[in-house]
């Protein structure tokens, strides 16, 4: 076997049960990123030292756990024990950087582990490295003030996605099986679709946020709203294990909620309801796009599923989007002095919505927001009320698949239309985030060009245990995690 070409899951199997070291799946991960990452720009702090030693302790734990069970190795010890992986660099891992890109934290180093890094750490995980990202996770491109771009793993020219965008390059190149990312508009999701692998985005409050950049080390906690983490890997088990591991509340944040888990259902195609949405009127995404939905739930529908193209009665779907936009700018622009929102302010009448969107914002006029979280209420009730009729709601990413590289004041071009950069790239992704609902992307076909295409599967509120049994059907149905194809080797 080459470990760099299994699962975590997979591996943590074999190294259990004696058929693989931690030592040696970690070196040729290591090998690995030694021989590919310089031209790709995934990882951008690699630990060999750190990650060397902890595989070693690994093996160590190992072989006294078999003699402590009768020779049961691995008996007591946890489900990524040994597995090397990779952590976003806006995660505070301890002794290493974390600037989240930005350059006045340029020499910033962690002094302890982000809340679901000592989770992982506890699970046996080994930590290979750190992930690039753009500055404080702002963009769906991966472009650092602070160490570069990050190319996409199927066409150096393209966007890698973002903000997650090194770990989607580092687990669709093969250099890492798992990466644990964030996502306040489609950060770990949109790099899998960009890069033919598998995210989980999950209910908002579900992981704790300790440890993450931004909000900024030392300042007030702004960012309360939204912004989740999660999982990117290569099969739906691997974002399963990830999220069990991660899961639940740590007692630094109020606002997280000790809800189960629970189990998986094992679904079969013929129990499921599937809602179907080809595109919104907010963007219409290209015709690839489009097949790749329409093949998808054909696929769905011929094994059994009942597939509806469907979505909420009367959804104001623009209003959403501003509504996600305000939100999010006003914990962004929170903390700003009133001469750096001020520029903004005669902005309001702009042809672009997340310009106008900032314009509102940066007043931090409070019966304004409080406006905002209240339609957020209506918007979260419209869409569970939606799903009391579905098991999951299928719909685009984004509006196509991954472009070549640009500036964020070049417009988005979608089929030869273009539109605003912010709007087009969160036009799809914003809605769960809003909502607070889990999501899944699965890699479900490709473009003309020959470049993935994925779909996210949307449930609801603390719904992760159904959405990934409803995952685990599709994923059957499709072929395997594809290889980009220069990294087959």
């Amino acid at each position: 076997m080459d470990p760099c070409f299994e699962t975590a899951t997979g591996l943590g199997r074999a190294i259990r049960n004696g058929r693989l070291s931690s030592a040696e799946a970690t070196e040729v991960h290591l090998q690995r990123i030694a021989r590919i990452n310089g031209p790709i720009n995934a990882l951008v702090v690699v630990d060999r030292a750190g990650a060397m030693k902890a595989a070693r302790a690994a093996d160590r734990a190992l072989a006294q756990s078999g003699a402590k069970s009768g020779g049961k190795k691995g008996a007591r010890l946890g489900p990524l024990h040994g597995v090397p992986i990779t952590i976003k660099e806006a995660f505070d891992v301890a002794g290493l950087a974390t600037t989240s890109s930005h350059p006045p934290l340029k020499d910033n180093i962690a002094r302890s582990d982000a809340s679901l890094v000592a989770r992982l750490r506890a699970a046996g995980a080994v930590i290979l490295g750190k992930t690039n990202v753009p500055e404080l996770c702002m963009d769906f491109q991966t472009d650092s003030p602070l160490f570069g771009t990050t190319k996409n793993a199927w066409d150096a020219r393209r966007t890698a996605g973002g903000s997650t965008g090194g770990g989607g390059v580092a687990v669709a190149a093969r250099l890492s099986p798992l990466e644990i990312g964030s996502d306040i508009g489609g950060s770990v999701r949109n790099p899998a679709h960009y890069n033919g692998i598998f995210s989980l985005k999950p209910s908002e409050w579900r992981v704790p946020g300790r440890g993450h950049v931004p909000d900024l080390p030392g300042q007030t906690r702004t960012v309360r709203y939204m912004g989740v983490f999660g999982p990117l890997a290569r099969s739906v088990a691997d974002l399963e294990t990830a999220l069990r591991i991660i899961a639940g509340p740590d007692g630094n944040e109020a606002e997280a909620a000790p809800v189960p888990l629970g189990p998986t259902p094992a679904f079969k195609p013929k129990d499921l309801r599937i809602a179907v949405l080809d595109s919104n009127p907010l963007v219409r995404v290209s015709a690839d796009t489009v097949a790749v939905v329409q093949a998808t739930a054909r696929l769905l529908g011929k094994a059994g599923a009942k597939v509806k193209h469907a979505e909420p009665a009367s959804f104001d779907w623009q209003q959403s989007w501003d509504d996600w936009s305000d939100l999010l700018q006003y914990e962004v622009r929170a903390l700003q002095p009133l001469a750096e929102r001020e520029r903004f302010f005669a902005r309001r009448e702009s042809a672009d919505p997340s310009v106008r969107s900032v314009a509102r914002a940066a007043r931090l006029d409070m019966a304004q927001f409080f406006a905002v979280l209240d339609r957020r209420d209506r918007v979260i009730r419209q869409c569970e009320q939606f799903l009391d009729d579905y098991d999951a709601w299928l719909m685009p990413v984004m509006p196509d698949a991954a472009f070549i590289r640009q500036k964020q004041s070049e417009p988005l071009r979608i089929d030869g239309v273009d539109h605003p950069y912010f709007f087009a790239g969160c036009s799809y992704n914003y809605l769960a985030n809003l909502t607070g609902q889990p999501s899944i992307v699965l890699p479900c076909g490709f473009s003309r060009d020959g470049l993935p295409i994925g779909l996210q599967l949307v449930g609801k509120r603390w719904g992760e245990a159904k959405l990934l049994g409803v995952a685990k059907v599709l994923e059957k149905l499709l072929p395997p995690c594809p290889v980009p194809p220069s990294y087959k080797d």
